[in-house]
């Protein structure tokens, strides 16, 4: 696994996407979706600590603990290994390449990377950009979890973004309407505000 100074920069890869539009996702949101969420968490949770403890799942159970298991235990993607979109997504919007949209989008993600967030909390990817060719082919698929901070084209394919990118990307989603989480709250107001009560204890 690349340490976080290792990953690339996501500079880098949007300069070297070849892309003719893109569609933008709002996923793992809402009241519906957290109530079946939280329904599955508990049965994986029952059935895995069965099999740790006691190891006595019928096959049937067996089976359920590995559908569960992709689900639960690992984080959850836009579109997972088989080429499926998750099945909480709602696509927000289509936009051409020349659209104004996607030219903030670029400015956005060229900010450069000079302080990398080191959240220790694992991602919730709530907001995703499916990169597409004109024949509906999918280029690349960028992952992006606001609250901790993590971006992410494949499982444990990272990249590196500012703290700025982030906020961005924020503002970039509110626009669309997502349903951000903590839509008031923005990483480098804190920061700000902590390097000014440093350099006033100087």
């Amino acid at each position: 696994m690349t340490t976080i100074s290792q990953r690339p920069s996501v500079v880098d890869y949007i300069n070297q996407l070849d892309f003719d539009y893109i569609e933008t996702y709002s996923l793992q949101r809402g009241t519906a979706y957290e109530a079946v969420a939280k329904e599955l968490t508990e049965e994986y949770m029952r059935l895995n600590e069965r099999k740790q403890k006691r190891d006595d799942l019928t096959p049937a159970e067996e089976t359920r603990l590995s559908e569960l298991t992709p689900l639960v235990a690992y984080t959850q993607n836009l579109i997972d290994k088989q080429g499926n979109f998750h099945a909480s997504s709602i696509k927000t919007h289509t936009f051409q390449r020349d659209a104004p949209q996607v030219d903030w989008l670029k400015q956005i993600l060229n900010t450069t990377v000079t302080d990398v967030p080191r959240m220790l909390c694992g991602p919730d990817y709530r907001d995703a950009i499916v990169f597409y060719r004109a024949d509906g082919t999918i280029v690349s698929c960028l992952n992006i979890c606001l609250s901790c901070a993590h971006m992410e084209t494949t499982p444990d394919h990272y990249l590196n973004g500012d703290y700025e990118t982030y906020d961005l990307l924020k503002k970039f989603f509110i626009d669309l309407g997502h349903d951000v989480e903590d839509p008031h709250r923005f990483m480098m107001d804190e920061i700000n505000k902590i390097k000014a009560k440093q350099h006033k204890s100087l």
